[in-house]
């Protein structure tokens, strides 16, 4: 009888921690039901250390949240002057702003606390592609891709100022190095359609977008870009529903809308004088006047508009 109540007893107790422990993971899966949460949660318990500082500015910066980010940052430097990552932070956070001469001074401040901090490198030589510096940009990619030389990202970014500079065979090596390091990069396939596209190779291109939509449904450049190959191929119905399916992800693209109503506008001539060819019409001149909406001074937009108009 005492054999068995300590045997009660000893499965009470087992039942009991588990329901305590269980109780426990509860709480912290609720705590840590987001990055945000998690590093918050960290930051209470460690005020005064710098890491969960940074973290939580990463978890903002990440949620476009620039403000918080930044005070996290800040805070973070306060702690550890020699903290090269929110140098970094920093620095995109300025870049996003479209402040890029503090950008490119907090990039080189990390860069004075750390010579081989590979991002800061890589994050420089962005900041001067989109400034149009390639051979800036690529010396900047250049040193970061001699500290690791297969990062598919470095690749991908040193084949995009090769692209630019007009170097196709480069490029194209660059890209396809990127994917053999990282089989599932969308943005990779992308560059090679467009590279193939650029030169009239319109079979490969297509076949390039195809891969990067396989991999990222939801990526309007390369619909639109298919777009307006099968526009050039005559298959104008095709065109059109891959510009639409373009903006239902990106709607204020005026560029996609300006060739959608090109699209409209040949279809149209095709059914005149029928009433679809009028639809047709119609909808173009529609088209049209949302490229004006979103930008007043399009050319291209008021004349083809105007035209249209006009008949």
């Amino acid at each position: 009888m005492r054999l068995r109540l300590l045997r009660y007893i000893e499965l009470f107790v087992v039942a009991g921690i588990i329901i305590l422990y269980s109780g426990l993971a509860h709480q912290r899966n609720i705590v840590w039901k987001g990055d945000i949460s998690l590093w918050k949660d960290c930051v209470s318990k460690s005020p005064d250390k710098f890491r969960p500082h940074n973290n939580l500015g990463y978890a903002y910066l990440e949620n476009k949240d620039y403000d918080r980010a930044m005070d996290e940052f800040r805070e973070t430097l306060r702690l550890n002057p020699r903290a090269e990552k929110a140098y970094l932070n920093i620095g995109r956070i300025y870049e996003e702003k479209g402040q890029i001469g503090d950008a490119i001074k907090n990039y080189n401040k990390a860069l004075e606390i750390a010579p081989n901090f590979t991002e800061a490198f890589h994050f420089l030589g962005n900041v001067y592609e989109n400034q149009r510096l390639l051979d800036m940009a690529m010396l900047y990619y250049e040193k970061a891709g001699r500290k690791k030389p297969d990062d598919p990202k470095l690749l991908l970014s040193l084949g995009s100022v090769l692209h630019k500079k007009g170097y196709f065979r480069e490029a194209v090596n660059n890209y396809n190095m990127a994917l053999k390091s990282n089989p599932d990069m969308p943005e990779a396939y992308y560059n090679l359609g467009l590279a193939y596209d650029e030169r009239g190779l319109f079979n490969e291109a297509l076949y390039y977008y195809q891969q990067a939509l396989k991999l990222k449904p939801t990526y309007p450049q390369a619909l639109s870009n298919m777009g307006i190959i099968y526009g050039k191929m005559g298959r104008l119905e095709e065109a059109v529903d891959l510009f639409k399916k373009a903006l239902n992800i990106k709607p204020d693209d005026a560029i996609t809308l300006l060739d959608m109503g090109f699209s409209y506008e040949q279809l149209a001539g095709r059914y005149e004088p029928a009433e679809i060819g009028k639809d047709l019409r119609v909808k173009a001149i529609q088209t049209y006047q949302r490229v004006l909406d979103l930008e007043p001074d399009n050319m291209q937009a008021k004349e083809r508009m105007t035209r249209l108009m006009s008949h």
